[in-house]
């Protein structure tokens, strides 16, 4: 064998599988078949190739030659302020490595903290670095660590965290001011469905302080006074724990109604000249809770009088609810509503708010929102708050099955509770009341009906649903608040980020909804100096968890990560 080949058989046996020439094959060259010259140029071509390849490994360290090595790809690397990880190339060969930094720097953790294998060498793959928002004010950086467990050597690489934009901002001003937030709640009677009945427990869940804080609650103002009872201890306690509460009639007894009969299948209504039993009907239901220490709020005209149904209705025609307001609004013993039709049929209350003997004798304008696309439909009324009339919805409710259960977390945070909850906000809404508040489409779970599908019930009897945290984001920091303009940033979609604020004695509120699925860094700015902040989010896996956030330096903004497909609220102390 000639020597050279010898020389640098081992670089040929590493190449041989690529040029796919056997190992003893330069020892079977027939020379005859070629000329001399021919064959050294071939020979030199060889042993430059082999030698070129085998010098490679020697001066890039690669390990080939038995070296070990861990290493990141590059030096630094830039992390937007609200990534929740980052993406970092590592090489290493012939050796395991670990990965580490320091304790309390804004880098969480690893995808991977140890790898490698001494038998493999040249290889590089990616891990992930995990992060913590950057709530502060300026980039921040770190040093991540990779260390060669064969050698002990450590290499670094630096993660720089920008800070956020300024077009990331939500500015609150509260001298621009709307209406004042009365409250939410639901439907205590529990008379159609007996699976709905209500426990003080259960009143304690809704509308206590540790609960959803809920501060309203509807009652049935029955025709029969022997069922007035029903519904007392519960409509106490919720008393007891600051709810304010109001009836709403679903029929006059119905010897008082043009056909004897609960129903009003073919438009039975309420005779005239029977106004004033009825209105003393209702005045006796007031006093009743009153001698059991419960306060009637209001009381309703009628439940849903444009609507006829072959259970408890009464019918009316706008100027038969103005003829009994006009007549009797007075002598109800309470506060009266009006409307309560099934849609916001404003021919009701236009008439009432138009006449001027009718609008002194009434003080609530209330709807129901079925019917229709609520997103479209519901609308400021600036003709009742011409009249200093407070707006209610007093009834609604979503339980559709057609495209899945829209009582699931995504469909009411994105398209049914949440957003119509928003947009009665933002038009001038002063309360928000639901049907009922124990139901699989409510605030709390029920026990499960034989009758229904057993995946209606995704919630145990008396467990808060994602619908009950939802209300009692707006119960717990817009209640009690007047509503105050807000700006969004260039970078914020009005659209993707429903976002409403409030004002208090002391303190400014935002509710906001994250339509998207992707997490964000947003500020909120308002003019005062900010003392404290509290700040709570309901996501998939979350229920008014709280989330960190960061106070500016001028005290006049704080600085909070919403998570993707969630709903935020924040409170700011001045």
């Amino acid at each position: 064998m000639p020597l050279l080949p010898m020389l640098f058989m081992d670089c040929i046996n590493k190449e041989v599988s690529m040029l796919k020439i056997k190992k003893n094959s330069l020892n079977t060259i027939n020379v005859n078949r070629v000329s001399f010259s021919g064959f050294l140029s071939l020979y030199f071509i060889i042993i430059t190739v082999f030698l070129g390849g085998c010098n490679k490994d020697k001066v890039s360290g690669d390990g080939v030659d038995g070296s070990t090595y861990a290493k990141f790809s590059l030096s630094s690397a830039i992390a937007a302020p609200d990534a929740d990880s980052i993406k970092v190339g590592v090489r290493w060969s012939r050796t395991k490595w670990s990965l580490s930094t320091a304790a309390n720097g804004f880098v969480s953790g690893f995808s991977s903290e140890n790898g490698g294998r001494e038998d493999l060498s040249s290889i590089s793959g990616d891990v992930y670095v995990r992060l913590k928002p950057n709530l502060g004010e300026q980039p921040r950086s770190q040093d991540i660590i990779i260390k060669d467990l064969t050698t002990g050597k450590e290499e670094k690489m630096a993660i720089t965290q920008s800070a956020l934009s300024g077009s990331d901002r939500i500015t609150i001003n509260p001298a621009v001011k709307y209406q004042k937030i009365t409250g939410f709640g639901g439907m205590i009677n529990a008379s159609w469905t007996g699976n709905t009945q209500l426990s003080v427990q259960d009143i304690e869940k809704l509308y206590g302080p540790d609960g959803l804080g809920l501060n309203i609650g509807r009652l049935m103002l029955y025709p029969n006074t022997s069922n007035w009872s029903r519904e007392v201890a519960v409509a106490k306690r919720a008393q007891e724990l600051g709810a304010i509460l109001f009836a709403s009639p679903w029929t006059p007894p119905p010897n008082l109604k043009s056909v004897n009969t609960n129903s009003n299948t073919n438009g039975e209504y309420l005779l005239p000249e029977n106004y004033g039993t009825f209105a003393a009907h209702m005045k006796s239901y007031v006093d009743y809770y009153k001698s059991q220490g419960v306060n009637i709020y209001a009381i309703s005209v009628q439940n849903e009088p444009d609507y006829k149904v072959s259970y408890d209705g009464c019918s009316y025609t706008p100027q038969q609810m103005l003829d009994f307001v006009k007549q009797e609004g007075k002598n109800v013993g309470a506060k009266l509503i009006a409307g309560e039709t099934v849609q916001f049929n404003k021919s009701y209350t236009d008439a009432l708010l138009n006449d001027p003997v009718a609008v002194s004798n009434f003080d609530i304008v209330a709807t129901h929102l079925y019917g229709f696309n609520f997103r479209t439909t519901v609308a400021d009324y600036p003709l009742a708050r011409q009249h200093n009339k407070e707006v209610w919805v007093t009834e609604h409710l979503f339980n559709e099955t057609a495209n899945g259960y829209d009582w699931l977390w995504l469909p009411s945070l994105k398209t049914t509770l949440a957003e119509e909850i928003h947009d009665c906000m933002t038009n001038n809404f002063n309360a928000y009341v639901y049907w009922y508040l124990k139901r699989y489409y409510g605030f709390m779970g029920e026990s499960p009906d034989p009758a229904s599908p057993a995946g209606y019930y995704i919630n145990a009897n008396g467990e808060i649903t994602k619908r009950g945290y939802i209300i009692s984001h707006y119960a717990k920091y817009a209640t009690g608040r007047t509503r105050v303009d807000v700006g969004l940033g260039s970078n914020i979609s009005a659209t993707d980020f429903l976002t409403t604020a409030y004002s208090g004695t002391n303190d400014i509120t935002v509710v906001l909804i994250n339509r998207t699925n992707k997490a964000r860094i947003m500020d909120f700015v308002i003019p005062s100096g900010i003392t404290s902040v509290t700040a709570v989010e309901t996501t998939s896996d979350k229920n008014m968890s709280a989330v960190d956030n960061a106070i500016s330096s001028d005290k006049k903004s704080v600085r909070i990560r919403i998570s993707g497909e969630s709903i935020v609220s924040v409170k700011m102390v001045m």
